[in-house]
């Protein structure tokens, strides 16, 4: 008698759901500074951090201190090691949370890069949430007339190849 053996494979397609405006920047300035150009010229007063130590309720968090302070990246390099990279970030929240904005550094601590297919932006400015086309439009206005930025574009993150690095 003959056994055969089916084997039942599942394809799992999905898609990003990648609700949020990019924009990119090129600056020789460290983060810190940028954050602090960009509340003088905006008015938003950016923070480090991807969020809060403490929840809505007072209660402390029970996270590591590395998840809440910055943006975490595993990456599988040629040996098959997994390596953690930790790229800075800077966060904007309203009161009511309509808005948040996040600036994100390109490079890691470990000098890896986030998005690999943009190695000539210095920084990500990440906007949560519906913006207007005239807010947005003056937004990157306000960042431009920033003296140390070089380059201010706005990009399509569904293009991006690395574009699941993008998701926090």
């Amino acid at each position: 008698m003959s056994v055969t053996k089916k084997h039942l494979t599942l394809d799992l397609d999905f898609d990003l759901e990648l609700d949020f405006v990019l924009i990119g920047i090129s600056s020789p300035l460290r983060d810190y500074r940028l954050c602090h150009f960009i509340y003088k010229h905006t008015g938003l007063a950016f923070v480090r951090g991807k969020e809060d130590y403490i929840d809505h309720k007072g209660y402390v968090k029970e996270k590591e201190r590395d998840e809440m302070d910055y943006h975490i990246v595993f990456e599988r390099n040629r040996q098959k090691k997994l390596t953690k990279h930790l790229f800075t970030i800077y966060r904007y929240c309203e009161a009511n949370f309509e808005f948040e904005f996040y600036v994100v550094n390109n490079r890691s601590l470990e000098g890896g890069i986030l998005v690999p297919e943009l190695p000539n932006f210095d920084y990500f400015l990440i906007v949560k949430h519906y913006i207007d086309q005239d807010d947005l439009r003056a937004l990157q206005e306000d960042i431009k007339a920033i003296p140390e930025v070089i380059l201010i574009k706005e990009l399509d993150p569904t293009s991006l190849k690395s574009k699941e690095n993008l998701i926090f």
